[in-house]
């Protein structure tokens, strides 16, 4: 298909990784930046920045430190349009919960699905990326990225039960998630990826890819997309060096090991094969694909240009 200008969104992650520092576990110590009540006073800096830089669509992303109706104000302000944020799901007893599967506990573990539901109607959009949650220990974060690291079966049909459950919940709520697959969680590689697409019905939940996360593991994006286009509704694009991920894999590596080197990437200057992955999805594709720089090779500013140019030079502008 032709894939225009359009089409494109961006996460704001570089302006929020790089003063990403380690958590306490409390609240305001979260290391990602946008968690901290100082950043409130940036964030319409930032989203002026991506508007300046060429992004007409932000992905949505609600700070925890303001209301929906402020952020909606600030969105508006910007000039800027709202693309599907991201939720995630844990497994009840990795974080010490024994559910029945039927008592209130249980039914409160989805709350913050819901919230992510409400937030998404209320900012106009119908779809959000669904995906599991790191779990506690982060053995995939802290130990060995990428690589499958203490894959379990019986773990594998809990977390898509889980995301199941969580699908159908933001489907009663009108909203479609789209599973995403994520280095570090119980669905990190292709395989794991694709048991749970199996597991849960298409009806139920879309694919929501994140081709960067996918070559990471080794994964061919190329024939990923082209296998699954008829699902996925929304994806992730983000570049990297491949080299550097594959001697990754080797070595059982932590995560953040591996995002210290010269290895998140803006797109175009690194190894993904994005524009050939693209051009398999269905002609009449109406979703987002949203640029990610987990962490910039340059100033925040310079990198969201950077990200902006490689979409002119290889995506017409859209029908006016």
């Amino acid at each position: 298909m032709t894939l225009t200008q359009e089409h494109f969104s961006l996460n704001t992650l570089q302006w929020i990784t790089v003063s990403l520092g380690e958590s306490t576990g409390e609240p305001g110590s979260v290391g990602w930046e946008f968690d901290r009540s100082s950043f409130l006073a940036r964030q319409p800096i930032v989203l002026a920045q991506v508007r300046e830089a060429g992004f007409s669509s932000v992905m949505l992303e609600v700070l925890p430190t303001q209301t929906l109706q402020t952020y909606a104000q600030v969105v508006k302000e910007s000039g800027l349009r709202v693309s599907p944020g991201y939720v995630h799901i844990g497994l009840p007893e990795e974080f010490g919960r024994v559910h029945t599967g039927e008592d209130e506990e249980h039914f409160r573990w989805f709350d913050k699905i819901r919230r992510r539901a409400e937030e998404s109607l209320y900012l106009g959009l119908d779809r959000v990326f669904l995906a599991a949650d790191m779990a506690p220990g982060r053995p995939r974060i802290d130990v060995s990225a990428a690589a499958g690291y203490a894959y379990d079966r019986a773990r594998l049909d809990r977390v898509a039960n889980i995301i199941g459950e969580a699908a159908a919940v933001l489907q009663a709520e009108g909203v479609t998630p789209a599973l995403h697959n994520h280095v570090g969680t119980w669905i990190e590689t292709a395989a794991e990826y694709e048991y749970v697409l199996e597991a849960v019905p298409s009806s139920v939940l879309a694919a929501g890819p994140d081709l960067g996360h996918l070559a990471w593991t080794g994964s061919d994006v190329v024939e990923w997309v082209a296998a699954h286009a008829d699902r996925i509704s929304d994806l992730h694009v983000k570049d990297m060096d491949l080299q550097l991920a594959a001697a990754a894999r080797r070595t059982p590596t932590p995560y953040f090991d591996v995002m210290a080197q010269r290895f998140f990437l803006e797109p175009g200057l690194g190894d993904v094969p994005l524009v050939e992955a693209l051009a398999g999805l269905p002609e009449d594709f109406g979703g987002t694909v949203l640029v990610e720089v987990d962490k910039p090779s340059m100033e925040p500013f310079a990198s969201a240009k950077t990200s902006w140019s490689w979409i002119e030079d290889n995506f017409p502008k859209g029908v006016s």
